[in-house]
């Protein structure tokens, strides 16, 4: 459960604050494009490490996880 707590908050923490991710990740994005920042914002989470998810929860979320 707290993994996939850690993947929803996250996705939605990107999702509605895009600026939170690298640039190079949000690079080309289109305001408005909301089909093609989901797909981003996924790809940037399927792509991290355990703990790296885990930090940025930390970091961006919840510190007491």
């Amino acid at each position: 459960r707290d993994a996939d707590r850690v993947v929803r908050d996250l996705f939605d923490t990107y999702v509605t604050h895009p600026e939170m991710m690298p640039e190079e990740w949000r690079r080309g994005l289109a305001p408005g494009d909301e089909a093609t920042l989901a797909r981003r914002v996924g790809d940037y989470i399927a792509g991290m490490t355990d703990r790296f998810a885990i930090q940025e929860y930390h970091r961006l979320i919840d510190p007491d996880l």
